[in-house]
């Protein structure tokens, strides 16, 4: 069986970026990142959702 996703580094490559990105924020800031890629999801979904 061919693996055509790599997770592990996936997650790595996620947990990297958002560690630059929020290395010198406040909480207040991390909060209000993590909040806004949650509706960025959720907005993808709905419009995934809404082509079916």
């Amino acid at each position: 069986m061919e693996k055509t996703i790599d997770a592990v580094a996936m997650t790595r490559r996620i947990r990297d970026a958002h560690y630059e990105r929020l290395k010198g924020a406040t909480r207040e800031e991390r909060i209000r990142f993590y909040r806004e890629q949650a509706r960025q999801l959720h907005e993808q979904v709905a419009r995934e959702q809404a082509k079916k």
